[in-house]
């Protein structure tokens, strides 16, 4: 539960701030007439709707199991997970792509530099606050190199964020950048804005391949795979593990399913405290293992 907490408190913070950051540039790109600052103000829109999907999707995937989704319906959060990178590409990286495009066709001076540089720095304090959040609540939960944590993360609000965040800082220096540039020509405008196209759809391909994997069935880690062998092996009757599958189901919980050997000399009900305990054992240790089947073969 606190988990949950922690993952809504950064979801709201990230909305409140990108919906802020979007009518602030929005202005600033009208006054100015920044291509550059145009296409941030659409990908922090965005930003700001993608917040909005994880709700919905925090929502629904707190379901709890009926007849029709036996596990429940935490996948949920994959679904809407999934169409945040679908309208980062689209609404972000496309829009900012045919803007850079135009941009380059027909390079306009740009006006009241002042208001630009005010609101690209104080947007990248309100995304760099919003990033700590988010990464605070990340690093309570992963820990080691912070690329392969994300990739390796099951938390969908919370990696969303982190992904989000990272490319609207990326994207705020290089519009600062090129609005520098632009002092000394134009086209650097619609440089930086064919720049932000660009970082936003990497970024959309790196979320969605990543949601991908969680849709299908993602397994659990070789090191928890690792420590649950630790487990069942603890056990003497336990002659040889036939296989371990697992599937990620939503809300970071996981369904896992055991196929061992025991001797033939093993009673029905010594296999029956064996299979008790090496669920309560795994339990103990993955809280968040759901679902936990023993298949017993007698040898």
């Amino acid at each position: 539960m606190k988990e949950q907490s922690n993952s809504l408190r950064a979801v709201v913070f990230a909305l409140v701030g990108n919906l802020a950051i979007a009518i602030i540039k929005f202005i600033v790109s009208v006054i100015s007439g920044s291509s550059a600052m145009l296409a941030e103000s659409i990908h922090s829109l965005a930003d700001t709707t993608n917040q909005v999907f994880l709700l919905i999707g925090r929502k629904r995937s707190a379901k709890g199991a009926d007849e029709l989704h036996s596990f429940g319906y935490g996948k949920e959060e994959y679904f809407w997970g999934f169409l945040v990178a679908v309208l980062l590409f689209f609404m972000g990286g496309c829009f900012s792509i045919y803007e850079g495009i135009h941009k380059l066709m027909h390079p306009e001076p740009l006006e009241n530099y002042i208001y630009i540089f005010i609101v690209l720095i104080s947007s990248m304090a309100i995304e760099l606050k919003s990033f700590t959040v988010a990464l605070t609540e990340f690093r309570k939960s992963s820990s080691g190199n912070l690329l392969k944590a994300v990739m390796a993360s099951t938390d969908t609000n919370i990696f969303v964020i982190l992904i989000e965040d990272f490319s609207a800082l990326t994207g705020l220096t290089i519009v600062l950048i090129s609005s520098l540039l632009s002092l000394i020509n134009p086209i650097f405008d619609a440089i930086g804005t064919l720049f932000v196209g660009a970082l936003l759809i990497i970024m959309a391909y790196f979320l969605a391949n990543e949601l991908r994997k969680l849709i299908i069935g993602e397994n659990i880690s070789r090191e928890m795979r690792s420590e649950v062998k630790a487990i069942v092996l603890k056990h003497k009757a336990v002659m040889h593990i036939n296989n371990i599958r697992s599937m990620y189901i939503g809300n970071n919980n996981f369904i896992l399913l055991i196929s061992v050997d025991m001797e033939d000399t093993t009673e029905a009900a010594a296999i029956e405290t064996i299979t008790s305990k090496v669920k309560s054992d795994i339990f103990r240790l993955y809280p968040n293992a759901k679902y936990i089947y023993m298949e017993v073969e007698e040898k």
